[in-house]
């Protein structure tokens, strides 16, 4: 044990804790210690842990990211200490010497600064699957004492204002099928995944909402996947899950840039025929669907392209031809007969003349408008 460290007798303030780190770093009045899990989590136990470390709240049982520290810590342990780390404060570090030759060290005074709820998720889950499960997870500890104590605590207590928090396009990159098409070879143009600003080569870039957005219209058999990503909320539900069914039916292992360039061409070509149909007709009566549900009138209108050979580069059908000379025509044939069905399905009530038309943004709608499409 460093004999820098005081031994100091225990104060009066927070807990105090033995541990056995498997090694220790000193730096100024900071201590970076990697510790068992197993010795750690004792910090955690009892009804009154959030009081007796100053910590800031308890603990929040149903949140998604509770949850998900909770499984992750059933389900893969050794991997629970490497994104984040354990910050305690403490009023001193004194060497166990009654220990005899045992590398270990008292922590007297111990406040939690940051990582109650990950020593909690794995206290639980050492109460239901025995310290055996977790004979391999290694924690990362700060310890902050002096005046970086008070720091540590203030910057920790801010720490939200100065972070990025990682969403599910961020993770995208871990899809290895995104990663082969980030690195595939595409000309002229470029595939971005990425949120924020991005330098890159010149030239066209396909950006991924569009790109995700497109590939569900020219998905089938039904606008399900055209509905899901038509919000915001969608596409992050759909990204969120890499390896659902849904998401796999637009990012799998046969895609090629070609395909992502006839899609996006494709949804562009209809959306730009769209805009072109007069204003009076989106803004009046059941007209209305194509200003509620533009992504239904899309998918619909891709039908007559060979969406299921969208990734085949031996395909001979010739997709320039059928954008610039035919999508117009099966747009407005597909309005035609979208608008019609949908003044059947849901007619119009005096008493409810403002609102009928929200059901335009409904599945079950489009599922019904689009049978036999």
């Amino acid at each position: 044990m460093n004999e820098s460290y005081s031994d100091a007798p225990m104060p009066s303030g927070g807990p105090s804790i033995l541990l056995r780190p498997l090694s220790t770093s000193r730096f100024g009045p900071l201590v970076v210690l990697y510790v068992p899990a197993v010795e750690l989590v004792r910090l955690v136990t009892g009804a009154d842990a959030a009081e007796r470390l100053s910590v800031m709240r308890g603990y929040l049982h149903d949140t998604a990211a509770t949850l998900a520290l909770e499984q992750q810590a059933r389900e893969s342990p050794e991997d629970f200490g490497t994104p984040g780390w354990i910050v305690l404060g403490a009023d001193t570090l004194a060497p166990a010497r009654s220990e005899g030759f045992t590398d270990r060290i008292w922590i007297h005074g111990v406040e939690l600064i940051d990582g109650y709820h990950r020593l909690k998720a794995l206290a639980l889950v050492l109460e239901e699957m025995g310290p055996a499960h977790l004979e391999h997870t290694l924690l990362k500890v700060e310890v902050h004492c002096g005046g970086e104590r008070e720091r540590a605590r203030r910057m920790y207590g801010h720490a939200d204002r100065y972070r990025n928090i990682r969403d599910a396009q961020d993770r995208l990159l871990l899809c290895p099928h995104v990663q082969r098409l980030v690195r595939a070879d595409w000309e002229r143009w470029t595939f971005c995944v990425r949120r924020g600003v991005i330098a890159g080569p010149s030239g066209t870039t396909y950006y991924l909402p569009e790109v995700t957005r497109a590939l569900a219209c020219l998905s089938g058999p039904g606008p399900e996947l055209a509905h899901r990503t038509a919000s915001d909320e969608g596409l992050v539900s759909l990204w969120d899950d890499i390896g659902s069914p849904s998401y796999l039916s637009l990012f799998h292992s046969r895609m090629t840039p070609l395909g992502v360039m006839r899609a996006v061409e494709s949804y562009r070509a209809a959306r730009a025929a769209l805009e072109m149909l007069p204003k009076s007709r989106r803004h009046q009566g059941h007209g209305r669907l194509m200003l509620h549900a533009p992504q239904l009138i899309h998918w619909a209108s891709c039908r007559f392209l060979p969406w299921e050979r969208l990734h085949d580069s031996s395909s001979v059908f010739d997709w320039d031809d059928a954008l610039r000379n035919h999508m117009r025509g099966h747009l407005e044939a597909t309005v035609t007969e979208l608008v019609r069905r949908y003044e059947q399905r849901v007619p119009f009530d005096e008493e409810e003349r403002k609102t009928y038309y929200k059901t335009a943004k409904e599945l079950w709608l489009w599922k019904d408008l689009s049978r036999g499409l």
